[in-house]
């Protein structure tokens, strides 16, 4: 029983053992925690952003970031992010990040820069942190990997009553594979897709793009230019021509070249926003 309860207290105890760390003992928890056997709410990022003790080790402007954009709740086509600052892509290798991590840090009077430097998959990633001393404390004030970073991205929060469901929006489903196209007058085409392949392995991604002949461009700033075309039977279908896509928005085992959704899988969007997000 003793053996027990050092067990559990252990596991309660690892996470918030974080808030005495030095910027880049912090950094380097974030990812050697992904492979550790607490739960997922008690690893990583998603432990430190979480509402209860965000203030702790975020400024004050991450925060407000983090609220704004929990404040669409699981409408994630209108939220600001939809994916894991720490990791590129929705899977990875918990095992080989803890292995091949290395941090860094810089210091300066102003701010301290952490950057981690690993592999996933094979794949090498950088993501870099910059703390700000806000309260007296180093707090994470920006966070920025491949392709983005936290403060260039704007984030409101939701307004406080929601339009109705968008007559300019199309959405389908097939199968485990959704997709909702917004097309909204005046504004850029908005694009939310989401799909479940081989081995629980999956793509998601949303995405702002420009009407080109026969469809629509869906850019990146990862060189990443998702395409989307209608068929011949008015259906969609995905293409990623150089697969520049795949890094940042599947697992190592999914894809989104050829992803078809047939006239026939379009469906009320309305009622599709209730289930889906």
């Amino acid at each position: 029983m003793k053996r027990f309860l050092a067990a559990v207290l252990l596991l309660v105890t690892s996470a918030v053992s974080t808030a005495a760390q030095s910027p880049d003992e912090l950094i380097r928890w974030v990812y050697t925690s992904l492979a550790s056997a607490n739960p997922w709410a008690q690893q990583g990022l998603q432990y430190l952003s979480a509402p209860a003790q965000r203030t702790h080790y975020f400024t004050r402007r991450m925060v407000a970031f983090y609220e704004a954009n929990e404040s669409y709740g699981d409408d994630l086509a209108r939220a600001c992010v939809d994916f894991n600052f720490a990791v590129p892509g929705n899977d990875y290798d918990a095992a080989e990040i803890s292995r091949t991590l290395q941090v860094s840090a810089r210091t300066t009077p102003e701010r301290i820069t952490v950057e981690a430097r690993f592999s996933s998959f094979g794949s090498p990633a950088q993501v870099t942190y910059e703390f700000a001393q806000e309260d007296g404390f180093w707090k994470i004030d920006d966070i920025a990997g491949e392709g983005f970073r936290v403060s260039q991205i704007p984030c409101s929060p939701k307004a406080a009553s929601a339009a109705a469901a968008s007559a300019n929006a199309f959405c389908y489903r097939r199968g485990d594979d959704t997709l909702r196209l917004d097309l909204t007058p005046g504004a850029p085409p908005q694009l939310q897709v989401s799909s479940w392949q081989a081995n629980g392995h999956s793509c998601s991604g949303r995405m702002s793009g420009q009407e080109v002949a026969g469809g629509w461009d869906f850019p990146r700033a990862d060189g990443c230019r998702l395409q989307l075309r209608v068929t011949p039977e008015g259906g969609l279908q995905l293409a990623d021509p150089d697969w520049l896509c795949k890094p940042g928005m599947c697992g190592q085992r999914a894809v989104l070249d050829g992803l078809n959704f047939p006239r026939s899988s379009q469906i009320d969007c309305a009622s599709w926003v209730a289930e889906d997000y």
